[in-house]
């Protein structure tokens, strides 16, 4: 039990200690001049754009940043390219009490969603919001597509003045001016319009359309390829049980119960490229004990016993983050709440004193045992080889009973292995 608890820190301290991992994917830079520049990209989990990338030539070891001033573009093989872009962007909030026009002049990383025959479209987010960018080939400039929601005061027919909400959808005029002005703008397209709300997606479809894009062809190359990543695993649950209250102070004393548990579950990235953050769903089922046999250590000194045999399952929603990632091994930590379901066998509570016998009075209340509980749980562990992974989880304690008397709370710790389908 000991040796497990040890083990716990020192794998969370490891997986953090990786933290700092680089993760370079083959692709290539094009500096100020226009020159293109082969090599590799330390790839991160970019859930905005990036103000700086690293990158070392091809064959090369020293690795050096650079800034959207300091290059034109990067591509990083098959996953991701960014083009740098210097002029306004809006800073008004995503929804205003008034309509807000507020921008800076910036030089940033613009993400390349399409590049196509006649539009190039690129997207921006930072911790503000997220913008759609839009560059016509015929006529080079990348401008933003306004799209603002805001508040205004209205005088509704003399009655008192009332906010309504201002959608300003002027990124939908832009793109039927441009599919006017290219012929393609037909009633099936005038429908899709209707649907396009401002989101990358959305108007991906548009823009693939403007550029004569088919649908075979959106689809393979746009379409998502969701899949969840499905595990199932055995291990050992070390629980330790200890008394709290009045009955410690009465001698309850603590026990240590080893049961199997059975593990299984999914897990979702938040960017299947990197496979670095994970959203996962786990389902625990396991058991455990806790027998105690006492004298009580004040007046009248009599024998009890306390014990009971605690089946239990648990849905554990959990955010994963691997530290260290690399095709044939990955490190990971995370943390989620244990919405945790108790059954009860073989609960006993005996006392014996003289003429006075109780024979499970307290514990055959309906309510004296708790049906439930939502313990924090923490979990570290590694995958390798791509399919098997070991793993530990550290659940924060729950009581049992509610009787201060007899009051004592489970801790337990779970370790085991991992398959991934």
């Amino acid at each position: 039990m000991k040796l497990t608890l040890t083990l716990l820190p020192v794998l969370i301290l490891m997986s953090l200690a990786a933290s700092a991992q680089s993760n370079y994917k083959p692709g290539y830079i094009v500096n100020a001049k226009g020159d293109t520049i082969m090599g590799a990209i330390d790839y991160r989990e970019w859930l905005s754009n990036p103000n700086t990338i690293t990158f070392k030539t091809s064959g090369g070891s020293q690795s050096k940043k650079f800034t959207p001033a300091e290059i034109a573009f990067f591509n990083v093989d098959g996953l991701d390219a960014y083009q740098s872009y210097t002029g306004p962007i809006s800073i008004d909030p995503p929804v205003t009490d008034h309509r807000d026009s507020a921008f800076i002049n910036n030089t940033v990383f613009l993400k390349v969603l399409q590049k196509g025959s006649r539009l190039s479209l690129f997207s921006y987010v930072d911790n503000i919001k997220m913008r759609l960018f839009l560059e016509e080939n015929s006529q080079p400039g990348i401008r933003e597509m306004v799209h603002k929601v805001y508040y205004k005061m209205e005088n509704n027919g003399g009655q008192f003045a009332r906010q309504v909400e201002v959608n300003d959808n002027a990124y939908l005029k832009q793109l039927t001016a441009l599919a006017v002005k290219y012929n393609v703008y037909d009633d099936a397209l005038q429908s899709d319009m209707a649907r396009t709300g401002y989101y990358e997606e959305d108007v991906l479809k548009i823009v693939s359309k403007i550029n004569g894009l088919s649908y075979a062809d959106y689809k393979a190359k746009y379409t998502s390829k969701f899949k969840l990543n499905l595990f199932a695993g055995v291990g050992l649950n070390a629980t330790a049980t200890k008394p709290f209250g009045a009955y410690k102070k009465a001698g309850g004393v603590n026990y240590n119960s080893y049961m199997p548990c059975i593990t299984f579950g999914a897990d979702v990235f938040a960017n299947p490229k990197t496979k670095r953050l994970a959203f996962r769903m786990e389902f625990i089922l396991s058991a455990d004990q806790y027998k105690s046999s006492t004298i009580y250590t004040g007046s009248p000194y009599v024998p009890v016993r306390y014990s009971y045999t605690q089946l239990w399952g648990a849905v554990v929603p959990q955010v994963i983050y691997n530290f260290y990632s690399t095709e044939n091994l990955k490190i990971y930590g995370g943390a989620g709440l244990a919405l945790t379901w108790y059954k009860y066998s073989n609960a006993t509570y005996d006392l014996n004193y003289a003429s006075t016998q109780v024979k499970n009075a307290p514990i055959n209340a309906p309510n004296f045992l708790y049906k439930a509980a939502t313990p924090i749980m923490l979990k570290a562990g590694t995958v390798f080889s791509g399919h098997w992974g070991v793993f530990i989880n550290y659940v924060t304690p729950a009581k049992v009973s509610r009787d201060d008397y007899l009051l004592v709370k489970t801790n337990p710790l779970l370790a085991g292995l991992n398959y991934y389908f």
